[in-house]
């Protein structure tokens, strides 16, 4: 759901060895410009699933780049069943692969994907968020598999749980365990149930994202909430957030 306070869902991260963003909303291109972030750094984007608040910047950051003259490779990594509707959505806005500045390279995730690079390691773990559009895809005949993706980081020793967009607290079973940083949308989830998850499994840092949108201009009862049940460090993402790990 658009919000007045702030874009869709990405984050930027920035390592010794490769830079990449999770997620990449509408607004991200606005966002690298106004925060500085120079386009050039990312090496890779990771799509968690085919909704718009979530790949929606992703054509646009693309011809952003192009007209920058960018040269170098960018990777996208997506769910393997939209990986053949981007490449169709490419050729539709008019930005050609094989006209772009710069190589684009479209890869598949599915179950057991792992990324590894450097001091990175990033692994795809299956959620049902989207099992709910079972009914329409069957009756239609249509070809969606329903693909949808938590992320789970491994830097520097480091643990990082990227949770998209979930169905409820529990596809973050076995995921979160003693997590030095949960990034976690409280949209879809009854709050309540997934701050004691999170309690229960010990994770020591926790952002919330995806805000509800009946919360709006009232986020920081989540903080409230969460204080009140016991949760340590917990936070709320805002656009231009810095965090160090």
């Amino acid at each position: 759901m658009p919000s007045p306070s702030r874009f869709c869902s990405s984050f930027f991260f920035q390592t010794e060895n490769c830079n990449f963003l999770l997620d990449c909303g509408e607004g991200t291109s606005f966002s690298l410009l106004k925060y500085k972030v120079d386009p050039e750094l990312i090496d890779a984007v990771f799509i968690s699933h085919a909704h718009a608040d979530h790949l929606g910047g992703l054509f646009l950051m693309i011809q952003m780049m192009h007209l920058l003259k960018r040269r170098i490779p960018l990777e996208i990594y997506l769910p393997e069943e939209t990986v053949r509707v981007i490449e169709i959505c490419l050729d539709a806005f008019y930005l050609f692969p094989d006209k772009i500045s710069f190589p684009l390279n479209l890869q598949p995730v599915a179950d057991n994907f792992k990324f590894e690079r450097g001091e990175i390691t990033i692994q795809a773990y299956s959620n049902r968020h989207l099992t709910g559009n079972q009914e329409t895809v069957k009756t239609k005949k249509l070809p969606n598999r329903m693909q949808s993706f938590c992320y789970g980081l491994k830097l520097d020793g480091k643990k990082i749980v990227y949770s998209g967009d979930v169905e409820t607290s529990d596809d973050l079973i076995g995921l979160i365990d003693e997590a030095d940083l949960l990034i976690t949308e409280c949209f879809h989830p009854k709050l309540e149930a997934l701050i004691s998850l999170i309690r229960e499994k010990r994770v020591k840092s926790t952002l919330f994202t995806h805000i509800p949108v009946e919360m709006e201009g009232r986020e920081k009862q989540i903080l409230t909430q969460a204080h009140k049940m016991g949760l340590e460090n917990p936070r709320l993402a805002h656009d231009g957030l810095v965090i160090e790990i």
